[in-house]
């Protein structure tokens, strides 16, 4: 199972997007996202995972949607999860309060890039437009297999006894939400800057990875 099991830095983490509506049901149907879907259906929208070879030590090819976006340059990622609200509950006749779980504030995603104005236009596009798209946070400490629209794919290849295959390990998180903020920072000592915020609509769910079937002929499921 490719989900990150080992201590590492996530130097290669990545953001990604489906360029498609967002509605409440339950369907993937490549001209929409349904808020409602299988985690497996958001991921096949990302990308597509074709035959396996049959020789030793090859490569396995995995193909991104044609829907899917990706951002590029990205310098600081934030915190991935919903912080808690813990509110204090005065204890009358007590010398000091208890503390209970209150309910929990969606975070704001801030996001800083390396900025390069024809690379990211789309973004402030998208903070225009103010509509929902689902968005997929790739955790990964490796390097993965990237297509050349700068979507990071699985990276897995043939066993060299072909008994089987290998997939380096990554953990992804979903969420639906839209750009909320497009600040440009202008630095004369280091590259120019990029503030992005996205909001969250919902929870955020993660992390997932891919499960592959004991006969290897597919990706049994995205737990």
């Amino acid at each position: 199972m490719p989900n990150i099991s080992s201590i590492g830095a996530g130097i290669y983490t990545s953001l990604a997007f489906i360029d498609l509506p967002v509605t409440d049901g339950a369907s993937v149907s490549g001209t929409s996202v349904g808020r409602g879907a299988a985690v497996s259906d958001w991921a096949g929208e990302f990308e597509t995972r074709g035959s396996v070879p049959a020789s030793a030590e090859t490569k396995v090819p995995w193909t991104a949607g044609s829907d899917a976006k990706a951002f590029g340059r990205i310098r600081e990622f934030p915190n991935l999860g919903i912080p808690a609200n813990v509110v204090n509950v005065p204890q009358y006749g007590q010398g000091a309060s208890s503390q209970i779980a209150g309910q929990s504030d969606a975070p704001s995603l801030d996001f800083t890039f390396n900025y390069i104005p024809t690379e990211h236009a789309f973004i402030s596009a998208m903070r225009e437009a103010g509509e929902n798209r689902l968005f997929r946070i790739r955790l990964s400490n490796a390097t993965q297999d990237v297509d050349t629209n700068q979507i990071a794919l699985p990276y897995e290849y043939t066993q060299a006894d072909n008994t089987g295959t290998d997939m380096r390990e990554f953990s992804d998180f979903y969420l639906f939400g839209s750009v909320a903020s497009f600040e440009i920072v202008p630095n004369l000592t280091d590259s120019n800057q990029l503030n992005v915020t996205l909001t969250i609509d919902g929870e955020m769910k993660g992390p997932h990875s891919y499960v592959v079937d004991a006969d290897n002929s597919a990706v049994q499921s995205y737990a």
